[in-house]
């Protein structure tokens, strides 16, 4: 029985996200460059939860690539386990997909404006991040949905 369209890019899918996956696991363990002290990502954290504790509301950038740190985490965690959710629903695929390009487009912008301009040297964490980002969004444009299974004809 030949494979469908729908499920072929659905499996594509599952790979993209299942490889942002594994590029935001890397990212916590490789060193993000020489502005953080060649710190591995995983070091992000406390960092977050210190502004968390005493947040500094007129920081807009940081704000920023706070909240969209703390959604690519939720989006890059639960997008594998949610693709039989995402394929089904339209409404969810719509908002999985908007979010995640929505992060990837502002803590994109936010990493690449202290990691990637002139004089920086960026660890290989930060491009796992980036790759991250982009690894899940591209995975959730190839989700589709799959036409029922048309029902086999008795042979009666």
């Amino acid at each position: 029985m030949p494979i469908s369209q729908a499920r072929r890019m659905n499996r594509i899918a599952l790979a993209l996200l299942v490889a942002a996956l594994i590029a935001f696991a890397a990212f916590h363990l490789l060193p993000v460059g020489p502005r953080l002290g060649s710190d591995d990502g995983w070091r992000v954290w406390p960092e977050v939860r210190h502004f968390l504790e005493a947040p500094n509301l007129e920081d807009l950038q940081t704000m920023i690539g706070i909240s969209s740190f703390l959604t690519c985490v939720v989006l890059i965690l639960t997008s594998p386990f949610l693709i039989p959710v995402l394929r089904s629903s339209r409404l969810a695929w719509w908002l999985a997909t908007i979010v995640s390009g929505m992060v990837f487009a502002g803590l994109g912008v936010v990493v690449a404006i202290h990691n990637l301009g002139p004089g920086t040297q960026p660890g290989p964490a930060v491009f796992c991040l980036l790759a991250a980002l982009a690894l899940n969004f591209l995975g959730l444009l190839f989700i589709r949905r799959e036409a029922p299974a048309l029902p086999v004809p008795d042979s009666h």
